[in-house]
């Protein structure tokens, strides 16, 4: 059945006449009762009793009238909705990423994305990456920017770039001046005994950050002065660029922060790999490939 069908029935049922029923549907009599016999002779059944000019419904009529209210009544529900997603679609993208690249999407992405797009509006929402894919899950991300993530099927993962576990210094460290570049290594090489009583920011060992410096500390026996035990990555960063210590963490884009990362010589790099999450059946717009492209470029 078309829905046109029963929007034409239910409106004879509710007229209770063919003339008053073509006159709110907007087309002729004659044209509404040729309708309404193509259809009673498609069913085989008849759907009114004809009293004059008056239309009764049968008891086929009713469950028909009743079934064809509930139709329609979905019918506009998904209309409704089909046209918030469009809307939704066109003015808005909501983005998932880590704490610690809140200064990257600040910097470059979001103004590089709203230049090209000023009429889509990005919500953009910093959490951890297991929280990012709980929210990609139940449809509150378009995207997710997540670190070392399990893969699941219904999704597609974009690599965007490793990181590393690095030293974190400010750009003005003499300890700068005593690093080498090192094959092998992803970014200049210092030797261990350098940190031996230098102050220190530090992540909760709770953290993936945290437990793998300390156990790299640990591991060389350097002893540090921790000045500072902070929450996440962004406010380490900070800290580092205020000259309240040096750090290590997974490396990200520093991008205008006075900020450089050091290796430590021998010392294993763990790396892990950053990748940009959507569902596999989410229909990518003109804006939505930009962003993916600003954010793959800037890596």
């Amino acid at each position: 059945m078309d829905i046109r069908d029963y929007e034409y029935i239910v409106t004879i049922a509710e007229q209770g006449s063919i003339t008053r029923a073509a006159a709110q549907l907007f087309i002729t009599q004659s044209a509404l009762t040729k309708y309404l016999q193509r259809v009673e002779k498609h069913l085989g059944l008849p759907l009114f009793i004809r009293n004059g000019n008056q239309f009764l419904l049968t008891e086929a009529g009713e469950r028909y009238v009743e079934t064809g209210r509930a139709v329609m009544h979905l019918d506009q529900q998904l209309s409704e909705e089909l046209e918030k997603a469009r809307t939704k679609y066109k003015s808005m993208i909501r983005l998932g990423y880590s704490m610690g690249r809140t200064s990257e999407m600040l910097e470059k992405i979001f103004p590089a994305f709203s230049s090209r797009y000023p009429d889509i509006r990005i919500y953009g929402k910093a959490d951890t990456s297991r929280r990012q894919m709980m929210a990609l899950h139940n449809g509150d991300l378009d995207f997710a920017l997540v670190t070392n993530v399990e893969r699941v099927p219904g999704y597609q993962y974009l690599p965007v770039g490793k990181s590393w576990l690095a030293l974190a210094v400010r750009d003005d460290s003499p300890l700068l001046a005593e690093s080498r570049p090192r094959e092998g290594y992803p970014f200049p090489v210092i030797a261990p005994e350098l940190l031996e009583g230098q102050k220190f920011v530090t992540l909760p060992v709770s953290t993936n950050s945290g437990k793998l410096a300390k156990e790299l500390r640990s591991r060389y026996g350097i002893h540090v002065n921790e000045t500072l035990e902070l929450s996440d990555v962004r406010s380490l960063m900070d800290a580092v660029e205020c000259g309240l210590g040096m750090a290590m963490f997974m490396s990200i884009p520093a991008g205008a922060k006075r900020i450089r990362y050091l290796s430590i010589d021998g010392a294993e790099a763990p790396e892990q790999m950053t990748e940009l999450v959507f569902r596999s059946n989410q229909t990518l717009s003109e804006g939505m490939r930009y962003l993916i492209s600003l954010i793959t470029a800037c890596q």
